[in-house]
């Protein structure tokens, strides 16, 4: 088992989890409310879980390549728009994915534009937690269009070995 410390601080960030050797694939979701009266997903990561995501995640958006060989992920999909037309992810890439429930208490960032989305954030708009040091950790994703989850910044934290007798609770 494994614990994701803040690189700034080394304050730990998540309960112990498994690393997995990739990520699962996304739930089938009827769009229905879930149990919590949430119209969201439900989270990609099993509890206790987390993957490395090899592929871009995230701001900043460029556009799409003309030769259509884009393999990148932008949270809901391959790919989004504006006025440059269509556009791709090229985000952090070794994102690590955990289930929402295995982070810890993060602070949300001030920029509220961080936080957009229609039933929650949906992850497009960089780092929207923080560590109580300050330091920008991970992107959040809890929208009807997107897997819902946490997404660890790689060059913002550190991965340990949890201590001995640590579980996931």
């Amino acid at each position: 088992m494994d614990v994701l410390l803040c690189a700034a601080c080394g304050r730990p960030l998540t309960r112990p989890v498994r690393l997995l050797p990739g990520l699962p694939d996304s739930p089938a979701w009827d769009g229905l409310p879930g149990p919590d009266g949430l119209r969201r997903a439900p989270a990609r990561m099993p509890r206790g879980t987390y993957a490395a995501d090899p592929l871009p995640y995230g701001a900043p958006f460029v556009p799409a390549p003309d030769d259509e060989e884009y393999d990148g992920v932008v949270p809901g999909g391959k790919r989004t728009s504006d006025e440059r037309g269509l556009l791709v992810s090229a985000g952090p890439r070794g994102t690590w994915a955990l289930h929402p429930l295995d982070a810890a208490e993060l602070d949300a960032h001030p920029d509220r534009h961080r936080h957009i989305g229609c039933c929650g954030p949906c992850g497009e708009y960089r780092a929207d937690r923080l560590c109580p040091c300050g330091a920008e950790v991970a992107i959040t994703a809890g929208d009807r269009t997107t897997d819902h989850e946490v997404r660890f910044v790689p060059e913002s934290v550190r991965v340990t070995t949890a201590p001995a007798g640590e579980g996931t609770a």
